[in-house]
């Protein structure tokens, strides 16, 4: 979506002010700088004084929509707390549960407020757990540590690194007391002070922001550095994967379909590279989008409640048997509650003979549609795209030994084409 959409105009204007007046104290709001309709929140502190989640640090992820303060968000806990289960949608009166009653004049503080009250009641919801108050509290007692433990929640520590930092140095001066010694305003440590000033809603950088973790410059700009060097080897890694992998994938998916639709001669579109997590998605694009020696990024949309993004290659790869150039790269976070391993996903292919100017639907759309499935009835077409109202698209699926099921769209205006329609269109509104 681009970055001036309504939305995310909104949004901004919502952060920015979060920013000069936080929610409440020991709630703390940051959207990612790859895409403004993802937010990240943290709650602990006095949220939850008396409450069995006392002492607790929980991560959670507000996903707008492109519609928004029109349409609600969704809300997703990712910490363990027993009141929710992690990483599914909660059903909640100010989530996409509810569309009938939202209001737009509700925002990310009427939001949170709302959900910390929810979450300190015990109303059954769906994605909720009804574990006892004792359980509650022993994943209260837990909390921090699995939102400072990259193999458990690696975006939390990447996102706020520097709020977790701040909250275990002052329970390690408070020593080892549970629940944590409550700090009231006006009594906070030095710690506490650096946490509450760092109840921000700035964009998680590029490179690395946050604080120095209690080591000042040098210790900040070793983050930073020791950032610049893992998304480095990040690109590295991906770069030598679609090198020694696309080539096989697209000539593996034409020899496939070679007795029943050659397709030797079309232009291979794009491939899908999809990603297995939000946390190799959002890891995956920030690291390409340093590289812009290598790619690209021509867009970043939401579609289908997931974040989807498209980079350009630099350098494009040749298919094994020399006959498609391929210089798009799709890459998909995962579908809620649709888990599957990293890899390629599908391959695109223009047909007809480009003339379209436009990829809004029409009947000349349609037009070539049948007559190219007419001319191939050996293939089980799959329809379901082609009524789409912006790049209409027929696709089948096919199985190749080494990557599964893949599927093979194929549609009349080339990827890039259609990103230019829809920044050009989304500029002039």
């Amino acid at each position: 979506m681009s970055s001036n959409s309504p939305a995310v105009r909104k949004l901004k204007r919502e952060y920015g002010r979060l920013e000069a007046e936080p929610v409440h104290k020991g709630i703390s709001v940051r959207p990612l700088e790859s895409n403004f309709l993802h937010a990240h929140f943290l709650l602990s502190g006095e949220v939850f004084h008396d409450t069995p989640y006392e002492g607790g640090v929980y991560h959670g992820v507000l996903q707008f929509p492109k519609e928004y303060p029109f349409k609600p968000p969704s809300i997703i806990m990712r910490t363990p707390s027993g009141r929710f289960n992690p990483n599914n949608k909660i059903c909640f009166s100010m989530s996409d549960f509810h569309p009938e009653s939202w209001e737009p004049s509700w925002s990310i503080r009427t939001i949170l407020s709302g959900f910390v009250s929810f979450m300190n009641g015990n109303e059954i919801t769906t994605g909720g757990v009804d574990a006892p108050a004792a359980v509650r509290a022993k994943y209260a007692k837990q909390s921090l540590s699995h939102c400072m433990d990259p193999a458990k929640d690696e975006l939390a520590l990447k996102i706020f690194d520097d709020v977790l930092e701040d909250i275990q140095a002052e329970r390690k001066d408070q020593g080892s007391s549970w629940p944590p010694v409550r700090v009231t305003t006006g009594t906070a440590s030095s710690h506490k002070t650096a946490s509450a000033s760092n109840t921000s809603v700035a964009p998680v950088q590029q490179e690395g922001g946050g604080g120095d973790g209690g080591g000042g410059k040098n210790s900040s700009k070793n983050k930073k550095k020791k950032e610049r060097e893992r998304r480095k080897k990040l690109v590295a890694k991906f770069s030598k994967e679609l090198e020694e992998q696309v080539p096989s994938f697209v000539t593996s998916v034409s020899q496939e379909l070679r007795f029943a639709l050659d397709v030797s001669n079309l232009m291979a579109d794009h491939v899908c590279y999809r990603t297995d997590s939000l946390e190799q998605y959002t890891a995956l694009v920030e690291a390409l989008r340093s590289a812009s020696d290598a790619y690209s990024q021509l867009i970043e949309s939401e579609i289908g409640g997931r974040p989807i993004a498209t980079f350009k290659l630099a350098k494009p790869i040749i298919s094994e048997d020399g006959c498609h150039l391929i210089n798009v790269i799709e890459i998909p976070s995962p579908k809620e509650g649709r888990p599957y391993p990293a890899g390629f996903e599908h391959v695109e292919f223009v047909i007809g003979d480009g003339s379209h100017s436009s990829p809004m639907n029409s009947g000349a759309h349609q037009s070539a549609f049948d007559a190219w499935m007419e001319q191939y009835p050996a293939i089980k077409w799959d329809t379901k795209a082609k009524d789409k109202e912006c790049n209409p698209d027929i696709s089948t699926k096919i199985e190749l030994d080494d990557y599964g099921t893949i599927s093979v769209k194929f549609h009349l205006t080339s990827l890039e084409k259609v990103i230019m329609f829809e920044l050009k269109n989304d500029r002039s509104e």
